[in-house]
This record gives structure tokens, C-alpha cells and sequence, in this order.
């Protein structure tokens, strides 16, 4: 039996995302794409700055920029395992990310990172920092959780075993994700350990 973990409004901070309506761009607007196709074996993806991630699980790695990003004040640069991201410009560096798998998505100051479809491991760690947003979909036997200052995080999908903690200021949402077990911790809360979805709302309105 799976665990659902929800409603947590009150203590731990969810949010209501909405759908962003896409921009109908016509053939002159379109941005340069800059293929990197010698980037391989990712396992790490840290971004930071201004930059818009999207990840999408695929047996062919590379990493497409959508701008000519080497007349921009950006960084895409991969060593040991380890995808570094950065932009710092005015407007969002947008790049797309191809990965067979993957461990830890790490983002900072107003990064925004989202998968494309689901992104399938075995373990999987997430932190985010200042105004960071991510929205993923995953399905993976154990995933962390880690959430600092006003970053915000919207998970769907499943795992076994699922272990996050929140700052005072973070906001999740969890509404479309479930857990066989969990252990939460917000600040100035002492951890929960989720069996049901029952006895978590008990732990965190009581």
C-alpha cells in the first residue's frame, strides 16, 4: 500500500501551480539552438542564475542551449560526472538536458528546473536554495528532499522510500506524489515518520 502525502497547508507550505501557456513564436524569433553533444555520463546537474533546465531521460546524452550561449555571460560546463549551469543575464537561459541517469539536481538563485516526462532512478537527491523552483516527475526507489529559504518544489510520481526536510520559508507540493514510507522534517518540528497518510496529518495539526 502505498502512502500519499498531501495536505500539509498549514505547517509545511504547499502551493497551487498553475499551466503556463506556451509562446507561439513564428520562424524569425526562433532562438539558435547550440548542440553539445560531447557531454556524457551526467550524474549531477547543478544550475544557478537566471536559467530555465528542462530534464529529459534518454539513452542518447547531450545538452542543447537554446541560445548562441558562448556570446552570453553563461557557463555550461560538465567535470566528473558533474553538469554546471549558469547565466546571469537578464533574460532565462533556457537549455534542455539529455541524462540516462541521474543522482542529485542541485539549483540556486531564480533557477527553474522540470523534467519532461518521467525521470526514472534508483536514488535521487534534490536541493534548492534563495528563489529556486523545480517541478519534477520521478519514479525512484529513494529520493531526498533538501529545501532551503524561499525555494519551492512540486513533486509527482512515486517511490519507496522518500526523505525531505523544509525551511521555515519553503513551500512544497505534494499532492500528486506517493511514498510507500517517509520521514519529513520542517523547521522547528521534530521528524515524522509517515506510515499512513493518516497518522502524517495527525503529526503535523496536532
Amino acid at each position: 500500500m502505498k502512502t500519499v502525502i498531501k495536505n500539509f497547508v498549514l505547517s509545511v507550505g504547499i502551493f497551487s501551480l498553475g499551466f503556463i501557456q506556451p509562446t507561439i513564436l513564428s520562424a524569425s524569433e526562433m532562438p539558435t539552438i547550440t548542440t553539445l553533444s560531447e557531454i556524457k555520463k551526467i550524474h549531477s546537474i547543478n544550475v544557478s542564475g537566471n536559467v530555465e533546465v528542462f530534464i529529459v531521460q534518454s539513452p542518447v546524452e547531450q545538452v542543447k542551449v537554446h541560445d548562441n550561449y558562448y556570446t552570453k555571460n553563461a557557463l555550461v560546463q560538465q567535470k566528473n560526472g558533474e553538469l554546471r549551469i549558469s547565466s546571469y543575464q537578464q533574460k532565462p537561459l533556457v537549455v534542455v538536458v539529455y541524462v540516462r541517469e541521474l543522482n542529485t539536481i542541485q539549483a540556486t538563485d531564480q533557477a527553474i528546473v522540470r523534467t519532461s516526462g518521467t525521470l526514472s532512478v534508483l536514488n535521487l537527491t534534490v536541493q534548492l536554495k534563495n528563489n529556486a523552483l523545480a517541478f519534477l516527475n520521478t519514479q525512484t526507489i529513494q529520493l531526498s528532499t533538501d529545501l532551503k529559504d524561499q525555494s519551492k518544489l512540486s513533486l509527482t510520481g512515486n517511490t519507496a522510500d522518500y526523505y525531505g526536510t523544509l525551511s521555515r520559508s519553503a513551500k512544497v507540493d505534494l499532492n500528486r506524489f506517493y511514498a510507500d514510507h517517509s520521514i519529513l522534517t520542517a523547521e522547528n518540528k521534530p521528524a515524522i515518520v509517515g506510515i499512513s497518510t493518516n497518522e502524517i496529518e495527525q503529526a503535523f495539526f496536532k
